[in-house]
């Protein structure tokens, strides 16, 4: 029965790669997540925006008008703030593909490793077998020979 000796290895490389097949989803959700979340404050401040115009058209007061111009800059803030953080996701989820491409290409290195000692191991027991017919009829030639003699 052959048994590969890294086999330990291996499955410690899958759990890995796994592991990291985890992060690189859960990172992608975030920055799906975190992406949605800038549109919406741009938005926001686009209507705010829309509204100012329209107030300043009406020709409502200057009091009316400053009233709005701390919320678009909070809103501003707000996506300055989501900016940078949609950023750092994008370079979490770069990071944590090539983790995972690094991890792959290390199982699929000790994969091409078992499947070579394999191939190995099973020509080695064609040949004993071989070996073993070998013997086998040799010593049946060999009977039917020296009984003759």
């Amino acid at each position: 029965m052959y048994r590969f000796n890294l086999e330990p290895v291996l499955n410690h490389r899958r759990l890995v790669e796994e592991t990291l097949q985890k992060d690189l989803a859960i990172s992608k959700i975030s920055l799906i997540d975190e992406t949605e979340r800038l549109i919406t404050y741009e938005k926001n401040r686009d209507q705010l925006l829309e509204e100012l115009q329209q107030i300043q058209k009406e020709g409502t007061t200057t009091s009316d008008i400053l009233l709005y111009l701390p919320f678009i800059e909070q809103v501003s803030k707000d996506i300055e703030r989501q900016k940078k953080r949609v950023l750092e996701l994008e370079k979490q989820v770069e990071q944590n593909l090539k983790d995972l491409l690094e991890a792959t290409k290390n199982k699929k290195a000790l994969q091409k490793l078992k499947e070579k000692a394999f191939k190995t191991y099973n020509q080695k027991l064609i040949k004993n077998e071989q070996d073993f017919l070998n013997e086998v009829a040799v010593s049946q030639f060999n009977r039917r020979i020296r009984p003759q003699e």
